[in-house]
C-alpha cells in the first residue's frame, strides 16, 4: 500500500493541482500565500490587499539540500620570522542532505498598495536669525546644545551664531494617492520558491522540525528581488508542511488550528485528503 508521502508526490507533482491546493476557492484571503510571501520577502514597504492567483511554473520531487558550514583556522610560524595566516572556508557539511519533498517555483499575483518612497520636494536654507539659545534649541532639538557649546568653547548666543553656518533642510515626502485595487498599476507578480515537506507519519512537531531543517540548510541562499515592487528577499525558500486530513481527524485536531500554529512560525501548511 502506498504511503501518504507517495500519494502526495503523485498528486502534487502536477503543477495545476499544486496551485489549486495552495489557493483553493474557499481560501478567499489567500492565507497560505500570505504566509509564504511573508517568509520570502520584507514587505514593510508594501501592503498585500488581495491575493489574486498563483501559478506553479515547475515542480521538482525529492530535491536534496546540502547544508553549508563555515570552518575557520589559523597557521602561524615564529622561525625564521613571525607570520600568521587566518583561513575561513565555506564547505558542504559532511552529512546527509536535507530532503525537500516538493520544490516548486511559483508566480504569485497580488493587488498591493506600495509606499511611493522618495522625496517630493527638498528645501535647504540658512538659519542665522536666532536671537536666543531657546530659538536654536527649538530648531535643532536633536542637538545637545550645552554639550555642543562646551565642546567648542562657546559661551554666548552671539558666539554660537558666528561660529558656524547653520542650514535647515525641509523634506516633503511623496504621498500615495488613494489606493484602487482595480487599477492595473496595483497588480504585481512575485516569484516564490516553495520547499514543502510531507509529515509522514503524522506529527505536528516532526513537520515543523523538518521545515526548520530546510530553512537552516538554505539560510545562505538568496532569493530573487522583484522588479516592480519594493520587497527585499529575506529567504530563498518559503517552507510548507503537507499533512494528512485523516491523521488530523484521528488525532482530534482541526485543520484551521494547525494552519494557524504553523503560520505563526512562518510555515505554510497543506492538509490533504488523498485516496
Amino acid at each position: 500500500m502506498a504511503s501518504f508521502r507517495d500519494r502526495v508526490l503523485l498528486e502534487l507533482s502536477d503543477a495545476t493541482r499544486l496551485a489549486a491546493a495552495l489557493l483553493p476557492p474557499t481560501d478567499t484571503a489567500g492565507a497560505r500565500i500570505r504566509t509564504m510571501l511573508g517568509a520570502s520577502y520584507d514587505l514593510s514597504a508594501a501592503r498585500i490587499d488581495q491575493v489574486r492567483g498563483v501559478t506553479a511554473e515547475s515542480v521538482e520531487l525529492e530535491h536534496p539540500l546540502f547544508p553549508v558550514r563555515r570552518r575557520t583556522g589559523g597557521w602561524s610560524q615564529t622561525v625564521p620570522t613571525f607570520s600568521r595566516t587566518d583561513l575561513t572556508l565555506d564547505v558542504p557539511a559532511p552529512a546527509n542532505p536535507v530532503w525537500v519533498d516538493l520544490l516548486a517555483h511559483l508566480t504569485v499575483t497580488v493587488a498591493a498598495e506600495v509606499d511611493p518612497g522618495g522625496a517630493e520636494a527638498v528645501l535647504a536654507k540658512g538659519f542665522d536669525t536666532f536671537r536666543t539659545l531657546d530659538e536654536f534649541r527649538a530648531r535643532f532639538a536633536f542637538i545637545d546644545l550645552d554639550e555642543f557649546m562646551a565642546r567648542h568653547h562657546i559661551t554666548t548666543v552671539e558666539e554660537l551664531r558666528e561660529a558656524f553656518d547653520y542650514v535647515v533642510t525641509e523634506i516633503r515626502l511623496r504621498e500615495p494617492g488613494p489606493f484602487d485595487p482595480a487599477d492595473p498599476a496595483s497588480t504585481h507578480t512575485l516569484p516564490v520558491t516553495l520547499a514543502a515537506v510531507v509529515a509522514d507519519p503524522f506529527s505536528l512537531a516532526d513537520g515543523l522540525r523538518a521545515a526548520r531543517l530546510v530553512q537552516d540548510a538554505a539560510k545562505d541562499l538568496t532569493g530573487p528581488t522583484p522588479a516592480a515592487i519594493p520587497a527585499e528577499p529575506i529567504a530563498a525558500y518559503a517552507t510548507a508542511v503537507v499533512l494528512s486530513a485523516a491523521a488530523l481527524g484521528a488525532a482530534g485536531l482541526e485543520a484551521t488550528d494547525v494552519e494557524q500554529v504553523y503560520a505563526a512560525q512562518g510555515v505554510a501548511s497543506l492538509v490533504l485528503t488523498t485516496e
